[in-house]
């Protein structure tokens, strides 16, 4: 069944709320203060029943002009809208207020219901028919049904019925599938139960027991006791009014303005970027940086407006794409509709549609971010997913490009599989499922690759190759934009894959090369190992060390380096430790040594093994400490004995 939300709009004193009680019995005025004014200061909720057999969930929102940001914050959530006129009053500037922001929130369909005809004759109800019809012109309710009612003598009211009804076959229902979203619009404590939250669910649905986070805050919650219309349901749907027991959260912890989302679905942001639409009835032309009030959903928050492409106004009436700099963060998603205010004097000046919940930081005369704008204006999902691929210049998974592109992920997965078909899209495998790109992108980033692969291996000739973690991180720092230059391991790996597929690099006991070609070595570097290896062969168990093989062959400690790894590598030498290095075979017949003293004496002194091979106790105490290591020896106070002797 479809579920979906009408909200009420009007001037105020023209008989919203008598109307909604006229409707569904409910009167929706539940404060002290607002029975005893008379007028609607906070947002009211009922259930209606239609003929066609649909229940809608009402909100009625005040009409004085004090009230206007409690009325945004039940607009954002309107599927359809009943716009109440006064037969005695008309047109008024609320009335003309509440049709601009219901237009700007892109509010589907809608029915106006003239009220208090019992208080006027025939002629005065065509007049206003007239003026009526003269304020919707141009706007979403153009053409849509008016009906005369009384909430006095019931007038009309069967008739209102049918007409909503009508409307709402129209409306199109709101997305279950998927994560959660619900602004909050009314937080409450219940003796027994606690915290207690209110809100229109704007997609998804959620259940009894399911995980939750309050953002902007980012706090994790559980929810409990959901219930919709005062009855407890097992799941809400999106389209329905909802109230949620938030245990583990004080009712300080929460205001109206957050929203409670499902884990991982939505971040906060400080910045969007949008298409606004300034309103014909806005006083002035709006100013690049001008201060404004920005509602979404439940929120009011201050914002800086940015007019991008180097514009110093926009003039009433006209649209043009903006950066928006939030005050606080606010809580987004591609395509939501929002209102802008004026700081002083407070009035409604425009509104628009995000575009970008997390953008870069825009230049104010920076041109290229028009086109990206306009292409994210058009909404195709191909388009978006290039552009996003484009931006972030490293491939990226399904899961990833749904969460950057904020669409369904069905859309998505059409897309990609559109753009694969096309050869606009390649596919290259990563650890956790495949990864996605363009093939100029793919041959961009497997180009800078082999260069950097080539530039490190001519710094370092004598490595066998470059270390795949050294790769990552200057590869990192040549394409991934933004301070953090850190490329994920899953990405490099799978651009690795990519590159030895294709026969450009190749991988060797860790090292990286450019396929073909390994250690470039020349006759000085050749007459060099031979030199290193003989120093170390002839030395027996008494070679130079390290530092004084450095001395005697006039190297530094990184070429030293390389040429003893060399020399590893060959199997012509063996390391004890990174200072001593012992000729091919001399551990093996260290070991042999140890274990048939240790067969014959069960302990073995630092002593002892000097003596035996004729080594002093700078070689022979880390030859010891390399057999623990290995396990063929044991430690016991200042003797050695064979690891397995007294262990089971």
């Amino acid at each position: 069944m479809k579920n979906f939300i009408i909200g009420t709009a009007g001037h105020i004193d023209h008989g919203k709320t008598e109307l909604v009680k006229a409707l569904t019995g409910t009167d929706t005025d539940r404060l002290k203060e607002e029975k005893e004014r008379g007028i609607s200061i906070e947002l009211g909720f009922a259930e209606l029943k239609l003929p066609n057999g649909t229940t809608a969930g009402v909100v009625d929102v005040p009409g004085h002009e004090h009230f206007v940001k409690n009325m945004l914050a039940g607009a954002t959530g309107f599927d359809m809208v009943l716009l109440v006129v006064a037969a005695d009053d008309g047109v008024m500037p609320q009335t003309v207020e509440h049709l601009a922001i219901v237009d700007l929130l892109g509010v589907s369909d809608g029915v106006v219901a003239i009220t208090k005809a019992d208080l006027v004759e025939e002629d005065m109800l065509e007049l206003v028919r007239e003026d009526v019809g003269e304020a919707l012109r141009g706007t979403v309710l153009e053409g849509a049904e008016v009906v005369v009612t009384s909430s006095r003598t019931g007038e009309g009211l069967d008739e209102l019925l049918q007409a909503l009804s009508r409307a709402a076959e129209r409306v199109r229902a709101r997305d279950s599938e998927g994560p959660f979203r619900l602004p909050v619009d009314r937080v409450f404590t219940l003796r027994g139960i606690g915290t207690v939250v209110t809100g229109t669910l704007w997609e998804g649905s959620v259940a009894d027991g399911e995980e939750a986070v309050v953002q902007p805050r980012g706090k994790p919650v559980r929810v409990r006791n959901v219930q919709v219309h005062g009855e407890e349901v097992e799941r809400a749907y999106a389209g329905q009014r909802v109230a949620m027991n938030l245990p583990g959260i004080s009712k300080e912890e929460i205001a109206r303005g957050d929203v409670i989302v499902s884990p991982g679905h939505l971040r906060p942001t400080l910045m969007a970027d949008a298409s606004l639409h300034l309103l014909h009835s806005a006083p002035q032309p709006l100013r690049n940086r001008a201060r404004v009030r920005f509602h979404h959903g439940t929120s009011e928050i201050m914002a800086r407006v940015v007019l991008l492409g180097g514009r110093e106004e926009l003039p009433p009436g006209e649209s043009h794409p903006v950066q928006l700099r939030l005050e606080r963060p606010a809580v987004l998603r591609y395509g939501d509709r929002f209102i802008i205010r004026s700081y002083s004097p407070i009035t409604t000046i425009g509104g628009g549609r995000i575009l970008d919940s997390h953008p870069r930081k825009h230049r104010h005369h920076q041109m290229e971010v028009l086109e990206e704008l306009e292409v994210r204006g058009r909404g195709d999902p191909a388009e978006l997913l290039l552009l996003a691929l484009e931006e972030r210049g490293l491939p990226m998974s399904l899961a990833a490009l749904v969460e950057r592109l904020e669409l369904k992920p069905g859309d998505v997965e059409g897309a990609v599989r559109e753009l694969v078909a096309q050869g606009r899209l390649v596919e290259i495998t990563g650890e956790s499922g495949p990864l996605y790109l363009s093939p100029s992108l793919l041959s961009d980033l497997l180009d800078t690759m082999v260069r950097l692969v080539e530039e490190l291996h001519a710094a370092n000739p004598l490595k066998a190759g470059v270390e795949k973690e050294v790769l990552r991180q200057r590869l990192g720092e040549r394409v991934v934009k933004g301070r953090n230059s850190q490329l994920p391991a899953e990405e490099f790996l799978a651009l690795l894959r990519a590159a030895e597929k294709e026969s450009r690099l190749e991988t060797e006991g860790g090292k990286i090369r450019v396929k073909g070609k390994g250690r470039a070595l020349g006759e000085r570097e050749r007459a060099l190992l031979e030199d290193l290896n003989a120093l170390i062969r002839e030395g027996g168990f008494s070679p130079p060390l390290f530092k004084e093989l450095g001395e005697r062959l006039g190297l530094d400690r990184n070429r030293l380096r390389d040429l003893l790894n060399i020399l590893l590598e060959e199997g012509r030498i063996e390391q004890v430790n990174p200072e001593y290095y012992l000729a091919a075979g001399k551990l093996a017949e260290a070991e042999e040594k140890v274990l048939a003293f240790l067969a014959e004496r069960e302990r073995l002194s630092v002593a002892d093994l000097r003596d035996m091979l004729g080594a002093s106790r700078k070689y022979a105490i880390p030859l010891l400490e390399y057999m623990d290591r290995k396990r063929i020896t044991r430690r016991e106070g200042d003797f050695r004995v064979s690891f397995k002797s007294g262990r089971r």
